[in-house]
């Protein structure tokens, strides 16, 4: 069992996907309020940031939200497409990638979790944005990772069916049960720490990584009496 870590022990704040290309000018002062952004959030696990906050770690005056993003909203609303647009560009090359269809999944799931390591407050983020944004946010949102991300699955899915190795799966229901499983382990990083007393650190990552593949794979395997279990499921509800 690994101990309680101290703030001493505690990993660096990582670094935002790099832009695609060099900002300069108000476009430098736009990615210090993004990266300022990242690491309050990082520290507090999604919970409330004021933008007095992120301009005091960014060296920049208020001004400059609205000058670069509009607003607060639009400050949020670049560093989740920031982060989203990276996890997209993952699975797209993975996409494109000869291998067979376990090995894509090994490599997806290993990367969803390292991703939710560094990004930890992204889910949260996204809600909050997702039920607050008007409708062209939403769509950008969706479009920038749940829609793409929805496609790979299908993609992924029909290829392990083509090898016959697995039962007919919902991919909404992959989409919902592959990314909860491995987000959840970081929005729930304190009952880790106190409640189970384990360090989040590369070797319980790893183990986290194994466990999620194994329970996947074991899960959409062919075979198995899914529907027997779905009717009596449903017969205990109404009894």
């Amino acid at each position: 069992m690994s101990a309680v870590p101290t703030p001493s022990s505690q990993p660096e704040i990582p670094a935002l996907p790099a832009p695609a290309e060099l900002p300069r000018g108000a476009d430098a002062t736009g990615e210090r309020l993004l990266q300022a952004a990242h690491e309050l959030l990082y520290e507090r696990g999604g919970g409330p940031v004021a933008i007095s906050e992120v301009c005091a770690r960014a060296y920049a005056n208020v001004a400059m939200v609205k000058y670069c993003f509009g607003n607060k909203d639009g400050l949020l609303l670049a560093l989740s497409m920031r982060i989203t647009g990276s996890f997209r560009a993952d699975f797209e090359r993975l996409a494109a990638q000869e291998l067979p269809w376990r090995e894509k999944l090994e490599r997806h799931i290993a990367g969803i979790v390292w991703n939710y390591l560094r990004y930890p407050y992204i889910n949260r983020l996204l809600a909050d944005q997702l039920r607050d944004a008007d409708e062209p946010g939403t769509r950008a949102l969706s479009e920038s990772f749940a829609a793409p991300l929805g496609a790979f699955h299908r993609q992924l899915l029909a290829e392990a069916r083509e090898a016959g190795e697995v039962r007919d799966v919902d991919p909404v229901l992959f989409f919902f049960s592959v990314v909860g499983m491995c987000e959840f382990i970081f929005s729930a990083r304190g009952w880790l720490v106190h409640g189970f007393a384990q360090a989040l650190d590369d070797d319980f990552v790893d183990r986290y990584v194994e466990h999620v593949v194994r329970l996947v794979l074991a899960g959409i395997k062919r075979g198995g009496r899914e529907a027997s279990v779905v009717r009596s499921a449903r017969q205990r509800r109404h009894r």
